[in-house]
Parts: C-alpha cells; sequence; structure tokens
C-alpha cells in the first residue's frame, strides 16, 4: 500500500471511531455537543496534537505523522509492543494513564479520545460558565468516561503486557552494553588504541 493510500485509509478509520465517540457525547453526556473542527495533520514537523475550543467551535487538532507505528507484518493490525505515556500527573492511573498496547491503533485512540475529552471540557465551561484546569478535575472526569467506553476494555492484560515491554527494553539496553563493550579495546584506524 503506497503511503498516501495508507494515510487516506487511517483518516477513514479515525473519522469514524471520532464519529463514534460524538455519538456517544450526545446519547450520554451533551445532546448538542457536536466537533464544530477535526483536523488530522500529516505534516511531519507538526508534534502536538491539541483539543478545545476553537472560532467556530469545539474541535480537534490531531498530529498523524508517527501516530501510527508501522507494522512489521505488512497491513496487519498487530505490531511489537510499544509504551504510550500520558501526562506525568496521571501517567500511572490504570483508567487514564499511559498504556501498554500491540495494536497499531490504540495510540491513535487514546490521543483522540484525550483530546475530545478537552473539547468536552471547554464545551462544558462555556455552557456551563464553569473554568477549570486544562488537565484538572472535569478534564479527567470526561476523560475517564471516554476511556471506559472506548478504550481500556479493548486493552490487552496491561500487567503482562508491562513484563514484556520492559524485558525488550532491559534485553535492548544489554546488547547495547555489549556491543558498546566489544568495540571498547579495539584499534582505532590510526593504530592506537582508544582511551
Amino acid at each position: 500500500m503506497t503511503k498516501l493510500l495508507e494515510q487516506v485509509s487511517i483518516n477513514k478509520w479515525t473519522q469514524d471511531f471520532i464519529k463514534e465517540v460524538e455519538g456517544y457525547i450526545q446519547s450520554d453526556i451533551y445532546k448538542n455537543f457536536k466537533l464544530a473542527q477535526i483536523n488530522l495533520d500529516w505534516s511531519p514537523r507538526r508534534r502536538a496534537s491539541r483539543g478545545g475550543h476553537y472560532s467556530a467551535g469545539p474541535g480537534i487538532s490531531i498530529a498523524m505523522h508517527r501516530m501510527v507505528p508501522e507494522s512489521p507484518f505488512d497491513d496487519d493490525d498487530l505490531i511489537e509492543i510499544y509504551r504510550v505515556y500520558e501526562y506525568k500527573s496521571f501517567d500511572a492511573d490504570k483508567e487514564i494513564g499511559g498504556i501498554y498496547s500491540n495494536f497499531k491503533y490504540q495510540k491513535l485512540q487514546l490521543v483522540v479520545l484525550h483530546e475530545i475529552a478537552h473539547a468536552l471540557q471547554y464545551y462544558s465551561y462555556k455552557i456551563n460558565n464553569f473554568r477549570c484546569k486544562p488537565h484538572g478535575i472535569t478534564f479527567k472526569n470526561f476523560y475517564r468516561r471516554l476511556r471506559n467506553k472506548f478504550l481500556n476494555p479493548f486493552l490487552p492484560d496491561q500487567n503482562k503486557f508491562r513484563i514484556l515491554y520492559n524485558k525488550e527494553i532491559n534485553a535492548l539496553k544489554k546488547k547495547s552494553t555489549i556491543n558498546w563493550k566489544e568495540t571498547d579495546g579495539l584499534q582505532t584506524t590510526a593504530g592506537k588504541k582508544r582511551a
């Protein structure tokens, strides 16, 4: 699959996921909530995603470049185990913290849910005239509801994946240390030993 076709496919998948989340919000949280702006930005220079209030209303802008890891198994959805970190203040929280996964779309799901929670937070502020911190209690409550509905039930066993991930990281560190020690006593091109 070409890069452009892959991006189109991932955009379609993401738009469908966003619409599903938006439908849930309209049925269970705020009946009139609608994302006025959805931007899926593939620019490699774009490093951060954003959710909140835009001039047209609540919206999200997702930095898509490197959002979906490449699969070593062609078009398969399963990949090597990876870790997604959340903000330090709640990264260890079992419901809204970081995750371990091997499904290539779960990082994207986490980021989309995080940014939609910000859009919800600002929508709530606008209709209730109640301001709160960007990652404060209101945000966390919305994020928790979204995560528990759309992501957490589908995550692999987090304890098992944490152990497997850490084993892999430690093996890579050990291999890196061994390679460094193996080159420590080699002669340089000038014939002199390295210091």
